[in-house]
């Protein structure tokens, strides 16, 4: 029997805290920034769940797409207007960052008796972040889950082209990185911190540039593809305690180009 994959995308609304209550004020602080303030805040989230399965000869599906709608709000309904710290039982010794928000509704999606083999979550937080799961990510090495975290960035920056001209394109970046979530954190990496050094090596060096300039495009085009390449060596061992897995790069809505090392 032939089998497939299906991603189905939904929203739902939550608010949460980032505090871990064995540090004090002043670390929690400068560890979760703004996220700790002592008032709540909310996001829209956009998850993304890919099931995996055989193809039904009779009705061509792996399962009744009206049939995984209610199984997902079975789920999503604990969490919906939900304040995670304090309206859910997942949360008590976890802190709901986003990457322990996706693991939490893998635990939660594959108890459930009617849900086909889940194959990924991809949780949106909003447009600069989203975490990725799978089997393989949470049954990684050590005692830890592990996740992808992707951060997206923008810029813009000029090119010429091989006519002689030049062109500015808003470019999107993503920069995905691969690590064990820290139990004290709920974190695969700070966030604080990978800005910082995406600032330093990244934005910083193309950000309003003309990019046909930089040294690295002396003798090849500065394309989607070679850019995501010298961004991916730009960053590479640049972030401790992760592992650099991809770098995208779009220079519009038509075309991208991933580079992993």
């Amino acid at each position: 029997m032939s089998k497939a994959t299906l991603t189905k995308r939904t929203e739902f609304c939550s608010s949460h805290r980032y505090h871990n209550p064995n540090w004090d004020d002043a670390k929690n602080k400068a560890v979760f920034g703004p996220c700790n303030n002592q008032n709540s805040h909310g996001h829209n989230y956009l998850l993304e769940v890919t099931l995996c399965g055989p193809i039904d000869p009779v009705n061509g599906m792996i399962i009744n797409l009206y049939d995984l709608k209610i199984y997902l709000w079975d789920v999503l309904k604990e969490f919906d207007h939900k304040n995670l710290n304090l309206d859910t039982p997942y949360f008590t010794e976890r802190i709901p960052t986003t990457e322990n928000l996706a693991v939490t509704l893998w635990e939660c999606l594959k108890q459930h008796p009617h849900m086909p083999p889940v194959d990924r979550i991809r949780l949106h937080e909003d447009h600069t972040l989203f975490a990725d799961v799978t089997a393989e990510l949470l049954n990684g090495p050590g005692q830890s889950s592990h996740a992808d975290i992707t951060r997206r960035y923008k810029l813009s920056a000029a090119k010429h082209l091989p006519n002689g001209q030049t062109t500015g394109h808003n470019y999107t970046v993503d920069v995905t990185v691969t690590g064990p979530i820290a139990s004290d954190t709920g974190q695969v990496v700070n966030l604080g911190l990978l800005d910082q050094i995406v600032n330093e090596k990244i934005l910083t060096r193309f950000n309003g540039k003309n990019i046909s300039k930089d040294e690295a495009f002396q003798e090849t085009s500065p394309c989607e593809s070679h850019l995501a390449q010298v961004m991916w060596h730009a960053l590479n061992n640049e972030i401790a305690g992760t592992t650099l897995t991809q770098i995208t790069v779009s220079e519009g809505t038509d075309s991208q180009a991933s580079y992993r090392g």
